[in-house]
């Protein structure tokens, strides 16, 4: 018999167990909080815990509050994120049972539309048991970069790590620039029915990871996150003959970062995947999903680029 409980605060341990139960994952206490705290765009800690007779912590489905720019207009929706079951009380039907009971709180609480991009032990549950929808996949552009993978090598030797973090605070002092003080309206385009907002709450929240940098670089302006490899989240609008240009940038700044590898995921509706499709072909990465609450909505309209994964 288990018992279920929307999280607040104080759940906050108990989810970091789950972490290391689940995924062998030590998360600090305070990168949770700030990944959790997502008030400023209005709601939090949507999320459901569930615990057995004997209060043991056994499993936990949450979703992370975003706003969608939707036909002008700004909704409240959600990206499905944690999804993490105790080792002890699998194959018990946990995940369906919390993500129905996530599915009708978030209704509650006027979220209009959940998505997500599930992995390959995730999908099966979140198509055939959920009522999701799925349009495509994420695609995924690599560029590598002949250089010392200092980057890769501070993964693979922890003790690399705090070196490697001094030295990319240098590198990228020199192009650190503060959301306050350029226009972001670069990240957010015309012409398109639905993306995740990308205004000042949006770059406030994602730079409260310390890998995450917003950076002007050889005029080009990147939400970036180095963490393994040089992740581009999210690119300000370029014309179609800026291409070479951007990918040649992405190139440099990889080598000065001691990347061997550089990456950027778009959904195909993307406006910059036919830039880039033009000059490399991407691999298929994450499937793209949809829970539908507000069924007005057409969600394969929706354009998505790596910044919108909660990881990011």
């Amino acid at each position: 018999m288990y018992t279920s409980v929307r999280i607040s605060n104080n759940s906050y341990p108990d989810i970091l167990l789950l972490y290391k139960l689940s995924f062998g994952l030590v998360e600090s206490a305070a990168a949770l909080t700030r990944k959790y705290d997502t008030s400023i765009f209005g709601l939090k800690n949507v999320g459901i815990l569930a615990k057995d007779e004997n209060n043991e912590v056994a499993a936990y489905y949450g979703v992370f509050p975003a706003l969608l720019e939707y036909n002008s207009k700004d909704i409240i929706v959600a990206q499905s994120g944690d999804t993490m079951t105790a080792p002890n009380h699998q194959k018990k039907g946990l995940f369906t049972k919390l993500a129905r009971e996530v599915n009708k709180l978030s209704e509650e609480l006027g979220i209009r539309m959940i998505f997500g991009f599930p992995n390959e032990n995730s999908y099966p549950g979140f198509k055939n048991k959920l009522d999701w929808i799925f349009f495509g996949n994420m695609q995924k552009f690599t560029v590598r970069v002949n250089t010392l993978p200092f980057c890769e090598l501070s993964t693979k030797y922890r003790f690399l790590e705090p070196i490697y973090r001094k030295y990319v605070g240098v590198i990228l002092k020199t192009y650190r620039t503060d959301p306050e003080t350029i226009n972001l309206n670069c990240f957010n385009y015309t012409n398109v029915n639905g993306l995740i907002k990308k205004d000042i709450r949006f770059f406030n929240y994602k730079l409260g990871n310390r890998k995450c940098s917003l950076v002007r670089y050889k005029g080009f302006d990147l939400l970036i996150k180095v963490d393994t490899h040089l992740i581009i989240g999210e690119v300000g609008r370029i014309k179609k003959e800026e291409g070479l240009a951007l990918v040649a940038a992405i190139k440099q700044l990889s080598r000065e970062l001691g990347c061997s590898k550089a990456q950027l995921s778009l959904s195909e509706n993307h406006w910059l995947y036919d830039i880039l499709n033009d000059i490399m072909k991407p691999d298929e990465s994450l499937p793209i999903g949809f829970y539908m609450i507000d069924r007005e909505i057409i969600p394969e309209k929706i354009q998505f680029s790596g910044a919108d994964y909660d990881t990011f």
